[in-house]
């Protein structure tokens, strides 16, 4: 069950104005307004860490783990450890394969684990005025070890197009972004166009050139997980080595 924060117009104009003089209000007053929204949401806290190494001209190694949680943050939800290869081919263009293994609770209560592998195509638009566009296309096979019900035993096959805008603040490492994201079902369609939509907001540091720590709000919108509808906060730290 959501905790319901009882907020008085005094306390709703208090927040108007400091977005208008803090940019960065902007992800807690979401996430306040996300709080509220209703009682088949859920909200969860996702870590995630990330480091990528230039190996060859143009081929870079990257490594990403995760620990979700769900239940309001009071339930590890699932684990996961994802390296990958990505070759960029010049400014605007780069594409990559990445190998998930997932350690994810299921219906048993237990964890069990899960397979990923996706291919992924990104590219990106040039800068106008410090404003950046981008598309990542994916598509990705998963299988479950763990089988509950006849359609477990059947590989998942999803395309997944994501549509990102991000803006480089002058004289500041600071990058605010904010992107949405589509996944649909291949070969086994079913009745919906896409089976989630993930939205996402969120804003970037960069600390020496290397180190990058970040803060995120995350809404998705499932047609086939419980509950539907869900509001994350990110946590995220990367490194260049």
């Amino acid at each position: 069950m959501l905790l319901i924060l009882p907020i008085s117009m005094d306390t709703l104009n208090l927040m108007t104005m400091t977005i208008k003089k803090r940019p960065a209000a902007i992800l807690l007053a979401m996430l306040l307004a996300a709080a509220v929204a209703g009682q088949k949401t859920d909200y969860g806290i996702w870590y995630e860490a990330k480091a990528e190494k230039d190996i060859w001209k143009g081929l870079r190694a990257d490594l990403e783990a995760s620990l979700r949680t769900n239940e309001n943050a009071g339930n590890i939800d699932k684990f996961y450890i994802e390296p990958g290869l990505r070759y960029k081919f010049n400014d605007y263009f780069n594409a990559g394969i990445y190998y998930r293994f997932i350690d994810q609770k299921e219906k048993d209560e237990r964890f069990h684990p899960r397979h990923r592998w996706f291919v992924q195509l990104k590219g990106t638009a040039p800068s106008v005025a410090r404003f950046t566009f981008s598309v990542r296309y994916r598509i990705q096979q998963q299988f479950k070890t763990h089988i509950e019900d006849p359609e477990d035993a059947e590989p998942q096959w999803y395309q997944r197009v994501r549509l990102e805008i991000d803006y480089d603040v002058r004289g500041i490492p600071l990058r605010p972004y904010i992107n949405a994201e589509m996944h649909s079902q291949l070969l086994n369609p079913n009745e919906y166009v896409a089976d989630k939509w993930r939205s996402m907001v969120g804003i970037e540091y960069t600390i020496h050139k290397r180190h990058t720590v970040g803060l995120e709000y995350i809404y998705n919108d499932s047609r086939v997980t419980k509950p539907p509808y869900e509001n994350l906060l990110g946590i995220t730290y990367s490194v260049k080595l």
